[in-house]
């Protein structure tokens, strides 16, 4: 009896360590969802400004870079260990490090073929490698998109500390700060944003607000009404803030550079959006889009 008792639950076990091995496909079909819309915003801010209709610009910054970083903040909630995120945030940088040196290569080439005269070095390329951008001319689009990795590595191993050095009360209180920060910065003491901690303030706060509010809202699920209440509740602020301050709202793509409060509240549609659905889509299989989503690094090179 004791045996039978004993093979039943290392048979448990076994199924329990199966399903935590198993990916999120929900969270990576986001991913695949946001990436697309990055290669739209792409489209429709570079190549595309004279033809793209605005509205459509305007939607596709709701569910994009933010997005990523809460994305982030949920997934680092099934890191089995620090060794394994360490080791992915490193293979990113690998990556990352390759896809210049091809990028230094065909640069070199479009010299070469007079086709452009961007007096790349040797030396260009290692600042480069530590994430000290300037012009990968005539591929201007590669510039424009380099900040991400700068943030993105800073932001992703500082939240993973934080939320490995505090318990969840802790995280909320400082997600909290974070959202205070940007509202601080955007209307109190614009100048703080500026200060340059190998980031600006104003990048740091309203990134890593997202990516521990995607680690604190990784088994929430928001119904129809709580919804509602939200979406009036943001659409409240942003009408509040276009009465009472200067900054037009509806210029989306002016406010995230650098992201402020009127960034932070468009952004947090997408977010809602998210929470909202995850209860019909927690347990979807692999299609796709989670196959995008999984290769996420590689379509934002291309």
């Amino acid at each position: 009896m004791k045996e039978h008792k004993a093979s039943n639950a290392l048979i448990y076990t076994e199924n329990n360590n199966r399903i935590e091995k198993q990916r999120n496909h929900y969270v990576d079909a986001l991913k695949g969802i946001a990436i697309i819309l990055v290669v739209l915003i792409h489209t429709a801010f570079h190549s595309g400004h004279a033809y793209v209709p605005r509205w459509f610009a305007n939607f596709t910054l709701l569910f994009e870079v933010p997005m990523f970083f809460f994305l982030a903040g949920w997934s680092f909630a099934y890191s089995k260990n620090n060794k394994s995120y360490l080791k992915s945030l490193i293979i990113t940088q690998i990556r990352y490090m390759i896809f210049m040196v091809i990028i230094f290569i065909l640069i070199k080439i479009t010299n070469y073929i007079h086709i452009s005269n961007n007096p790349v070095s040797v030396g260009v390329l290692s600042k480069w490698m530590f994430h000290e951008y300037s012009s990968t001319a005539p591929f201007t689009s590669v510039l424009d998109s380099l900040w991400f990795f700068k943030v993105y590595f800073i932001v992703s191993i500082l939240g993973a500390m934080l939320l490995k050095l505090f318990n969840r009360k802790a995280s909320k209180v400082l997600t909290l700060i974070c959202y205070i920060g940007v509202f601080i910065i955007t209307f109190i003491f614009p100048s703080l944003g500026k200060v340059n901690l190998g980031i600006e303030l104003s990048y740091l706060f309203f990134y890593l607000f997202f990516y521990m509010l995607g680690n604190l809202t990784k088994d929430k699920k928001l119904n129809l009404a709580e919804t509602i209440i939200i979406i009036t509740s943001l659409i409240c602020m942003l009408f509040l803030i276009n009465k009472v301050t200067p900054i037009n709202i509806f210029d989306i793509q002016g406010n995230k550079f650098p992201p402020n409060f009127v960034f932070l509240i468009w952004s947090s549609f997408g977010v809602v959006i998210v929470l909202l659905l995850k209860k019909y889509f927690i347990n979807c299989k692999e299609n796709i889009l989670s196959k995008i989503g999984q290769n996420s690094i590689y379509v934002y090179f291309a």
